[in-house]
């Protein structure tokens, strides 16, 4: 992983490119206004840029630390996962146990004798 996604969680193509939008409509801001005016609009300009800088951070970040895991929680992931399939597993057991179980208590049930089901 480059430094600038370990820092910005972004590439410096991504950086670099937010800077010179929020240069460029900083520029047009002071070209076009009054000085006072200028000011204030290349502050909000500047803020929002970074504002939006620090949401595409935070959502970078969040979608590279989804994917990986450390080393002590690989194999406890693994070991989980095999569980659950396990459990699975037991669960389709004991589902076709129970529909036995069921089948048996309604053959018990019956008035019938027995011996006349059987061949």
């Amino acid at each position: 992983m480059s430094i600038w996604r370990r820092i910005f969680g972004l590439d410096a193509f991504d950086v670099i490119l937010q800077s010179v939008i929020t240069s460029v409509l900083v520029f047009v801001i002071v070209a076009t206004n009054s000085e006072r005016d200028a000011i204030v609009g290349g502050s909000v300009i500047t803020i929002a840029s970074l504002v939006v800088l620090g949401i595409r951070r935070q959502l970078a970040l969040r979608r590279a630390g989804r994917g990986q895991l450390s080393e002590a929680e690989g194999p406890r992931v693994a070991e989980l996962e095999q569980r659950i399939a396990e459990l699975e597993h037991e669960v389709g057991r004991m589902l076709e146990l129970e529909e036995r179980l069921d089948f048996a208590e309604r053959l018990l049930a019956r008035k019938e004798p027995v011996r006349e089901l059987l061949p």
